[in-house]
């Protein structure tokens, strides 16, 4: 029979927490090693002294921002098992064990037993092309972000000197968007199957270029090719959630935010574009808010359904076209 090895892994900033375990109770080791390259080798070393060549090893991680990508892409190029999961399943589980101390060293265990246990699914490996944008996207929005804080300090400084400082800081932030800009137009024309997607989603109104990229480097696949429309509009945490118990308790529904903060955030703007621009996504918005729904649950509404077509457009390889599901349902009568 062959053994599997779980291996749980904490990332921190600067260093990684690991523990072993084969059945998800007995930790059989636990280490500490640098977040680097230097780190993930002696990880690397440590999971080989308790394998064999038979031996399955399967990596849980926690998604922490930046932070454990690339520990995560070094584990997936050895052919190890990788699974970054969402913390809140994590925390779900400690709860149900019961568990009290919470530090490093006991998340990893925690995370090894959670592997052995509840088996998730294997993260699929991103093609490279796809981790360049979403490194160029991401970059760029934080420049974008700094720019705009950097012009809201500028409408209260008083000072000249302070303001001509300011400017010049705001001047550079400016070209330094623009380069990325031009760099991720440059990376798009590299790949014809990366700039036909863009061309597709840029078919629906509302959506323009930095969306349409924004989208092709968050969404998430979960088997590397096909898009699952249920999956998607939770990874991007735009999922209703409803808090009912019994006939007493009985709050707002909300949209669970356990997802893709980037994409979520990317879908704000291009959503209140659409409600102008996009004739079907304009009369679901006013239908909704005609319904009794407040203006922000019609928004997110708009949003996850802009999500959805978006997916409905990738998955099908054609235009966005408006009158798609009556067609659709003329085809159906007609079949029938």
């Amino acid at each position: 029979m062959t053994k599997t090895l779980y291996v749980g892994i904490d990332v921190a900033k600067v260093k990684v927490d690991v523990a072993i375990t084969t059945d998800g109770k007995k930790i059989i080791s636990s280490s500490t090693f640098n977040n680097n390259s230097e780190g993930f080798k002696k990880l690397t070393n440590l999971i080989k002294k308790y394998s064999n060549k038979t031996s399955k090893i399967h990596c849980c991680m926690e998604s922490t921002g930046i932070y454990h990508e690339e520990i995560a892409e070094f584990l997936q190029e050895q052919n190890f098992i990788v699974s970054v999961i969402n913390p809140y399943q994590s925390k779900a589980f400690a709860g149900s064990q019961l568990l009290r101390t919470k530090n490093d060293k006991v998340d990893a265990m925690l995370l090894a037993s959670y592997c052995a246990i509840s088996q998730p699914k294997e993260t699929v490996k991103i093609p490279e092309y796809v981790k360049k944008l979403r490194r160029l996207i991401r970059f760029l929005n934080t420049q974008i972000s700094a720019r705009t804080k950097e012009k809201i300090r500028l409408h209260s400084i008083k000072d000249d000197d302070v303001a001509h400082v300011l400017k010049g800081t705001i001047s550079f932030l400016s070209e330094s968007i623009a380069q990325v800009e031009r760099l991720i137009k440059e990376h798009i024309k590299k790949y014809p199957e990366l700039k036909h997607k863009v061309d597709l989603l840029k078919t629906i109104p509302g959506i323009g270029d930095k969306t349409a990229c924004e989208i092709l480097a968050e969404i998430h696949i979960e088997d590397g090719q096909s898009i699952n429309v249920k999956s998607q509009v939770a990874h991007a945490g735009l999922a209703p959630r409803e808090f009912q118990s019994g006939s007493s308790i009985k709050g707002k529904p909300r949209i669970c935010r356990t997802g893709n903060a980037n994409l979520r955030k990317a879908l704000y703007m291009p959503a209140m574009c659409a409600i102008q621009k996009n004739q079907l996504l304009s009369e679901f918005y006013h239908r909704l808010v005609a319904s009794g729904k407040i203006k922000m649950v019609a928004l997110v509404a708009t949003m996850r359904k802009l999500l959805v077509i978006a997916i409905g457009v990738l998955r099908n390889d054609k235009p966005f076209d408006p009158n798609w599901a009556k067609i659709q349902q003329e085809k159906y009568l007609l079949c029938a």
